[in-house]
């Protein structure tokens, strides 16, 4: 079929073209495009056949341009440091709005303290009362993270998360790691070749109510299934180490104190946030060595210390292409109307002291 028509009359094909070659009405065509309403099974199959023999795209820059109003976007995110991970997550969203800013999208920032729930329900009053056409939001408390995207539901405004995933929540897309393959993948750098007989600090950071984020919980139980699974507990010591945020002084004497009630060395240590440099300066201060230790996200200071070898594996996850995708997606559903994935997995990047560098030097490329 497509050998007969002229390319460029392919090129300027329309929803009502392929519905005169299929027999079919323009909305039949249209529902099968964006994947919605019903459509009889051969009346699905012949419009597919069409599309794909005749390499049919929607003009979809042309559609975008019929939005007559502006649209608001919220961006709800913890408040960060200067190069911390949440950082990386608002320059990608900053970014994907530099791309689209053509489609009149605006974007406000909102912050919250992750360690605070009160600070987080205080954020989503705000975000609520200003009616954006949709949210961004890490659902890093989980109960409360819920009960905002039921009251977004109820308002008719769409979400899509970021960096930690909830099933229940009804969001348009989410991207971030897999938590629990990461935490798995953690536990199998982490008792890969380290000796048997000795003991390893399952470090957690917990906020006052002693509670960790919901990725940080995540992480740990895919970690504590590959400790199930290998049957790790006859050979090692697996000893719990909480740390606060807030509180470096205290933080010491509990590694401190831990440590001291061991009853073998210690030899490893994993810690399931992006605060690994300071378990490692607390080691450090503690003349611990030898201690095979595995973190999360590539913070200078958590490369500065990997490429010591205070830290023998980092595993990444590309907050930059995080913040960047979700817009993106957002961009699809409510612009140009095109279906996306729900659930989207970044890849779980292993880093070395050997190869940090041409990692952050490529990623630094993709993000110019």
């Amino acid at each position: 079929m497509k050998e007969d028509i002229p390319t460029e009359e392919i090129q300027r094909l329309r929803i009502t073209d392929i519905a005169r070659l299929a027999g079919v009405s323009p909305g039949t065509v249209d529902r099968v495009l964006h994947n919605r309403g019903h459509v009889s099974p051969e009346k699905r199959a012949k419009i597919e056949a069409i599309i794909e023999k005749l390499d049919y795209r929607p003009n979809v820059f042309a559609r975008s341009l019929s939005v007559k109003k502006a649209m608001r976007f919220v961006s709800l995110i913890p408040n960060f440091e200067t190069t911390g991970y949440w950082d990386y997550i608002r320059k990608g969203i900053n970014k994907a709005q530099k791309e689209i800013s053509d489609h009149r999208i605006i974007i406000e920032h909102y912050f919250f303290d992750q360690y605070d729930n009160r600070s987080f329900h205080d954020a989503t009053k705000k975000v609520l009362a200003k009616l954006p056409d949709a949210v961004i939001f890490s659902p890093v408390f989980i109960e409360e993270s819920i009960v905002f995207a039921q009251k977004l539901e109820q308002k008719n405004i769409p979400c899509v998360l970021v960096d930690s995933n909830v099933e229940t929540i009804n969001c348009l897309a989410y991207y971030g790691q897999h938590s629990l393959k990461s935490g798995y993948t953690a536990a199998h750098l982490l008792f890969t070749g380290l000796p048997p007989g000795n003991a390893v600090l399952l470090t957690r950071s917990v906020r006052p109510d002693g509670v960790g984020s919901n990725q940080a919980v995540l992480r740990e139980q895919g970690f504590m299934t590959y400790v199930k699974e290998k049957k790790i507990r006859k050979n090692y010591q697996i000893v719990r180490l909480d740390l606060h945020s807030s509180n470096t002084e205290n933080n010491l004497k509990r590694l401190k104190t831990v440590v001291g009630k061991c009853t073998v060395p210690v030899s490893g240590a994993v810690i399931f946030s992006s605060k690994v440099y300071r378990l490692v300066d607390d080691l450090v201060k503690l003349k611990l060595k030898g201690v095979r230790v595995i973190g999360y996200d590539e913070l200078p200071q958590n490369v500065a210390a990997l490429k010591t070898g205070h830290v023998s594996y980092l595993i990444a996850q590309r907050p930059e292409m995080q913040g960047y995708l979700v817009v993106k997606d957002l961009l699809k559903q409510l612009v140009y109307k095109q279906p996306t994935h729900r659930t989207n997995y970044v890849p779980v990047d292993i880093l070395t002291k050997e190869i940090v560098d041409e990692y952050l030097q490529f990623n630094q490329r993709l993000n110019e």
